[in-house]
């Protein structure tokens, strides 16, 4: 039932990262607009599949020695509630949400290990492994006397994994947050609510509620309501789904990753250490560029600035290196794709004129207003999503 394979040391590097972290911080944000054009970015992405395998991996092991413990009990109530405990789904995802540590712990972690030597050796000429600036779209960019520059003096930074640029803070929002939402939904379904009314609700209260990104967690935390927030705290919640049900990722169903095999708890025939089954969790909705935020009134204004003069760098990055359509019109449509999840409602917040987007801010401002108004950017969750960015996810 064990499965040891070698190889893939920096994917334990990150492993280690993210379960141990090694300081604390407050509420991180990030920067994919301004990404590098000097440098190539190497993807991470089978390291980070690799990480969460060795998780997956050590968590079965440990529950299967409990499951063990449990047949050699006397027969009764009490060793027929103790097996019963071990196959529930949420005893499953809790031993592997304490595999990883608190959120803010988890995001520190993970970047001064991007950022060690060891790292940069282990890359080589794949390219940076890690990348963030200080001319930032939010350096000082609220006043000196709001508490929330604090938050603003600790960047994420980005990160490849899959051909999708993200912050290392989503991974804290994937795991955490998800798991708020994993065991709400659970109880809620115990509770005989539907499964489609459960995940309603549970998206309405964490993006709509009172720890949510639109309050406590985004506006009122830094100034800033990240839709690629949400979108992680959603993937988290399918990711915790995933472990024991086949789940819905990218539009295809995914089989559950662990399965009972003979009383035991089994990896599913995906996942293994050199596999890419953590792949389906990402996507460009996590990009904070391509899938923008809201800001607060003063922190709008700073950040439009900011982008209007760094518009031939993004556009250098985006359009150039990342290979996409030098067309307002193609990012204002992506936008409306991303506001939803392939036709799912993770929680999108903000409507054309309020999200900051390359479409309205990096684009000379008369052809940008009329190809976005073009796009008819309604945004609000659609179905039957398929990407149209002209690369393969």
């Amino acid at each position: 039932m064990s499965r040891r394979r070698a190889g893939f040391p920096w994917s334990l590097a990150i492993l280690i990262a993210m379960v141990m972290g090694s300081a604390s911080a407050p509420a991180n944000e990030t920067d994919q607009f301004l990404l590098p054009l000097d440098q190539p970015m190497a993807d991470i992405g089978r390291c980070v599949s690799r990480a969460h395998y060795e998780v997956l991996e050590s968590v079965t092991q440990r529950l299967n020695r409990q499951i063990r413990a449990a047949q050699m009990m006397k027969p009764g109530p009490r060793r027929a509630e103790r097996l019963e405990r071990l196959y529930k789904p949420r005893v499953v995802a809790n031993k592997v949400r304490e595999a990883f540590g608190p959120g803010f712990f988890e995001t520190i972690g993970l970047e001064n290990s991007l950022g060690t030597k060891a790292a940069r050796r282990a890359l080589g000429d794949r390219g940076v492994g890690a990348y963030k600036r200080s001319d930032w779209i939010y350096a000082f960019a609220h006043l000196p006397i709001d508490p929330r520059t604090i938050p603003m003096l600790l960047p994420s930074s980005s990160v490849k994994v899959y051909g999708s640029y993200v912050g290392t803070d989503k991974f804290g929002h994937f795991h955490d947050l998800g798991h708020y939402y994993f065991c709400d939904y659970l109880s809620k379904r115990y509770s005989g609510t539907s499964e489609e009314q459960a995940v309603h609700e549970v998206v309405t209260n964490y993006s709509r509620g009172v720890l949510a990104e639109t309050t406590t967690i985004g506006f009122l935390a830094t100034g800033v309501c990240s839709n690629a927030d949400l979108l992680a705290n959603y993937m988290g919640f399918k990711f915790y789904r995933n472990l024991t049900e086949p789940m819905m990722l990218k539009g295809q169903m995914v089989p559950a990753m662990l399965v009972q095999v003979g009383g035991y708890w089994e990896l599913n025939s995906h996942v293994r250490p050199d596999s890419d089954f953590f792949a389906p969790f990402v996507s460009d909705h996590w990009n904070e560029a391509l899938n923008p935020c809201v800001y607060e009134w003063g922190l709008r204004w700073t950040v439009e600035r900011r982008l209007r003069d760094k518009a031939d760098e993004v556009l250098g990055f985006y359009c150039g290196i990342d290979r996409r359509p030098r067309e307002a019109k193609y990012f204002a449509d992506l936008v409306v794709e991303l506001s939803s999840y392939y036709g799912e409602n993770y929680g999108y917040f903000g409507n054309a004129a309020e999200v900051m987007s390359i479409a309205t801010t990096c684009f000379p401002e008369p052809d940008s207003r009329r190809e976005v108004m073009s796009s008819e950017m309604i945004l609000t969750p659609v179905a039957n999503l398929k990407m149209r960015n002209g690369r393969s996810e």
